[in-house]
């Protein structure tokens, strides 16, 4: 942490390395990290102009050292991030010809159609000059793709397929290689020449890399590497590194975290030895939000807070539909599912919290509770509404607890009531429609039940 602090500092005073190495187990700090130092370096203001980021671990030196030694537009620095490149350590994921063609299509979407042909033409396994001709070989490639494909492609992406050869084939760049040297070497080479200052190049590996690697000796010659080892949980608290982490940033709230509940939060989020850093700093912002108007979490709100339960993620992935945020749903979708909760139980816990979200609104809109309600900080919603709750307003709605909001914990209570300004009444009955045709999907077993919740995911947010 130390490490990442000075090299912030560096950058703030102006002392700015041409390329960067952030590497390490400890995934939290290095995008942290990350995220600072293209705030420093790359403001926004000129940023969408000056600022590239490569996540396809396929990508190649090429196409990197390409945009590296593209001039900045209107600004002193272009900043080029790679993140996790396979020719820096083992790729994250197997990336199958359909996932890099919804790539190529949403940088399509965003402009990119540089970018976007030269992921299109390795779907389709063309060469550069292949496919910069079309013509046959391009149709019969595509024809290829949408056979191999066809359960998987969309009327959109097979309409996007149709259009590429008029709007993509002209926009792909064609790379030279050095037929000599491989990606390695021409990387090594361009490290070697002493990058121009006008780039700022940061690789950012999520995987510790031997220090004595050709190419990792090389970046520290020529700029800077960072190693963010795994942090150990320290015997004592106050010695902890994560500890006065969390105090930093809580600091920003005017906030302290007592010991015995920091240490309670790690033993909730930790793996043996190691912590989950993200975790933990999730957690805060959620402790935060619990504690209102208190200066200091104590233990017991970790406690009731904290849990190893779905309930938390489901909070936030109706956040995200009621943002309507489909890249933030289908994340936390994808989150919820590698935690190991069947797409079943996801739907049942769905389908509960929009049945309350509806609740709330109609509460809210009839006057039976104070619109203000939701913006209260959870103390006084506890002392001033909460706690004042009339018996025959709990009474009209279902006699079962699991039915009816308000017999819910008024912690759980007060974020429904907080979401449910997202939402109208109309399309929260839509949505529970929606999740009867779901519940029938998943019981005919027509579809498999991720592709089921992965629709209704995607049919929730567009409401």
């Amino acid at each position: 942490m130390g490490q990442a602090k000075g090299l912030i500092g560096e950058i703030q005073r102006g002392e700015i390395s041409p390329v960067y190495l952030l590497h390490g187990e400890e995934t939290y700090l290095i995008e942290d990290t990350l995220a600072e130092m293209i705030e420093v370096l790359a403001p926004k203001n000129v940023r969408d102009f000056n600022l590239d980021v490569f996540s396809d671990p396929d990508v190649s030196v090429g196409e990197i050292l390409s945009m590296a030694d593209t001039y900045p537009v209107m600004a002193e620095r272009r900043v080029v991030v790679v993140k996790d490149p396979a020719f820096l350590g083992p790729a994250k994921a197997v990336h199958t010809p359909v996932d890099v063609f919804r790539e190529s299509r949403e940088l399509y979407r965003t402009g990119d159609t540089a970018r976007s042909a030269a992921l299109l033409a390795r779907c389709l396994d063309l060469g550069p000059d292949e496919f910069a001709e079309g013509g046959i070989a391009f149709r019969r490639a595509a024809e290829a793709f949408k056979r191999d494909s066809e359960d998987e492609l969309s009327s959109d992406d097979l309409e996007f397929l149709e259009d590429a050869v008029d709007t993509l084939t002209a926009e792909i760049e064609v790379i030279p290689a050095s037929p000599s040297a491989s990606d390695v070497d021409r990387l090594l080479e361009w490290l070697q020449e002493r990058p121009a200052p006008t780039t700022v190049l940061i690789f950012a590996v999520t995987s510790a890399l031997d220090g004595r690697g050709r190419v990792v000796k090389a970046i520290s010659h020529a700029g800077k590497v960072v190693d963010f080892g795994r942090l150990r949980q320290a015997y004592y608290v106050n010695r902890d590194p994560i500890y006065r982490m969390a105090m930093d940033k809580l600091r920003e709230y005017r906030k302290t975290i007592a010991p015995d509940a920091f240490s309670e939060l790690q033993k909730k989020t930790s793996n043996g030895d190691y912590v989950n850093m993200r975790q933990i700093f999730d957690e805060l912002d959620k402790l935060v939000t619990f504690v209102g108007e208190r200066q200091r979490i104590e233990k017991s709100d970790v406690e009731e807070v904290v849990t190893r339960t779905g309930s938390d993620r489901i909070f936030d992935l109706t956040n995200a539909i009621g943002q309507r945020s489909l890249p933030l749903a289908l994340a936390n979708l994808k989150s919820i599912l590698e935690k190991g909760d069947h797409p079943l139980l996801i739907h049942n816990m769905l389908t509960r919290q929009i049945r309350f979200l509806l609740q709330a609104k109609l509460l809210l809109e009839r006057g039976d509770l104070k619109p203000d309600a939701a913006r209260m900080s959870y103390d006084a919603f506890q002392q001033r509404i909460y706690k004042k709750l009339p018996s025959e307003l709990i009474d009209e709605l279902p006699e079962s607890k699991s039915l009816n909001l308000l017999k819910q914990h008024p912690y759980p209570l007060h974020l429904t009531l907080r979401q449910a300004k997202n939402f109208t009444i109309q399309e929260l009955i839509k949505a529970m429609e929606r999740l009867l045709e779901a519940d029938i999907q998943l019981k005919t077993g027509r579809l498999t039940p991720e592709l089921v919740v992965e629709m209704l995911i995607m049919d929730l947010v567009g409401l």
